[in-house]
């Protein structure tokens, strides 16, 4: 009887729990005792299955924690090498750096051999290093395949060109460069999986970055050097530029020159010759610091000259059969050659140049180029125009960088907007009308980027 009650309360109790509504007082003996035996054989089932759920869930969370583990595990090697590769210097030391990236790597993959071969822009890594492994043979094969379009991955299971061999190959490249490669042969346990090749991909990613910051780095030093090798060059030719232009009571002289890059191919300069005033306004073929060497070298020359002949024409044609002999055949100088003196008499050889023009009261005279260039060709005779100017007069004289300065819309300043200039211009000192000029062509010009030198020199007889 105790043992009934007991079970009445049993099912009272599970009814309660379960929600069920059963009038468990009214059963009979052998109906309660079905119940009970139902009862417990559905929470025997229950329980069962909690405890399989249970089991499931310890394997997915020890499944889970060995995937966070490795996790884990990746990105502390990523971190390690991060930490190698990430410290900038320069020199880099590649090849210190990559024997601790590997001893990183081997922590977190375990191999028996590596190859890494990398070229850099400062050094060739050749490394090589492992146990009970064939790498010279592997070494052949990767080079036989030559530049890798991307991971080789190969187990034991399948022959391949490395034979029946485990091997996880990454190139190492960034967008523009293909570095090279690193090399992994023959786990020491198992064989390579998608995780080691995961944390060797990202090695090969971090040591293509830091070999294009290496790149970069070595560009941008070479960039300062040639800028400061540049800038010396200017300094040099500027200096080569009269400091001083010569004047006499009724000669006065302005000149200016602006390179389009850093040094330029223009010349101008001015001296005593004999009775009066050697003034060249030049331009060498070409452009940069190779035009600005021949422009160094035919003022050297010019000067020479000048010391030992005794007229403008005898001067410029020794000049010319100097510079046949030291420029390439592609290299040549036009040149306006103009000797004055106080009497007003103009002496000019053009050779190959744009013309001058005579500014005066009664307008604008235009005198053209008629002889070639100089050093083209050997003893060619350059003729003399003598024009006897007015006073209160100039000359005026410039380089091409004038006429074919370009503005935004391709449109050049030419010859016509020269002429405007120089009629609009009222009498004034040589150093003013430079000026106006010089600012007219800028102004046009703004802007856009040249690609000529600007040089322009003004003589006033009064």
């Amino acid at each position: 009887m105790e043992m009934l009650e007991d079970l009445r309360e049993f099912l009272k109790r599970v009814c309660e729990l379960s929600g069920n509504v059963i009038n468990v007082e009214s059963m009979k003996d052998e109906e309660l005792i079905e119940k009970a035996k139902n009862c417990l054989n559905i929470v025997e089932s229950e329980i069962k299955d909690y405890a399989q759920q249970l089991e499931e869930l310890s394997i997915s969370m020890e499944a889970q924690l060995e995937e966070l583990s490795k996790t884990y595990e990746e990105l502390a090697t990523i971190f390690e090498v991060n930490k190698i590769l990430g410290t900038f210097e320069y020199p880099y030391h590649l090849s210190e750096k990559i024997e601790k990236v590997l001893n990183v790597v081997k922590n977190a993959i375990p191999f028996k051999g590596v190859i890494i071969k990398l070229k850099t822009p400062d050094e060739t890594v050749d490394y090589k290093e492992g146990y009970e492994v064939d790498l010279d043979s592997v070494e052949k094969k990767i080079n036989d395949i030559g530049e890798l379009s991307g991971v080789v991955l190969h187990d034991f299971s399948k022959e391949t060109i490395f034979g029946k061999m485990n091997i996880l190959i990454v190139p190492v490249r960034s967008i523009n460069n293909y570095w090279g490669y690193i090399a992994l042969v023959e786990k020491e346990q198992g064989i390579f999986t998608a995780a080691d090749r995961k944390i060797l991909e990202s090695v090969s990613q971090q040591i293509s970055s830091a070999l294009d910051r290496i790149e970069f780095m070595k560009d941008e030093i070479e960039r300062q050097r040639m800028k400061e090798q540049l800038e010396i060059a200017r300094n040099i030719q500027l200096s080569l530029f009269p400091k001083n232009l010569p004047r006499t009571e009724k000669i006065a002289l302005a000149a200016t020159s602006v390179p389009a890059i850093h040094v330029g191919g223009d010349y101008y300069d001015a001296f005593r010759f004999r009775d009066g005033i050697l003034a060249v306004v030049a331009d060498v073929s070409g452009k940069g610091v190779p035009a600005a060497l021949l422009m160094s070298s035919a003022r050297a020359a010019l000067r020479s000259i000048s010391k030992t002949t005794n007229n403008l024409k005898s001067l410029i044609k020794e000049l010319n059969n100097t510079l046949v002999e030291d420029l390439t055949d592609d290299r040549f100088i036009t040149m306006i050659a103009m000797h004055i003196t106080d009497d007003g008499k103009l002496t000019i050889v053009n050779a190959g140049h744009d013309p001058v023009y005579i500014v005066s009261s009664n307008g604008i005279r235009e005198e053209s180029a008629e002889d070639i260039p100089l050093g083209i060709i050997s003893g060619y005779n350059y003729e003399e125009k003598v024009i006897y100017m007015p006073e209160g007069s100039f000359v005026v004289a410039y380089t091409d960088g004038v006429p074919e300065a370009r503005n935004v819309k391709g449109e050049e300043f030419g010859f016509e907007r020269l002429e405007e200039v120089l009629k609009s211009s009222s009498i004034c000192d040589p150093e003013n009308l430079m000026l106006r000029i010089k600012n007219a062509v800028f102004e046009f010009s703004k802007g856009a980027s040249q690609h000529d030198d600007t040089t322009i020199m003004v003589i006033r007889y009064s």
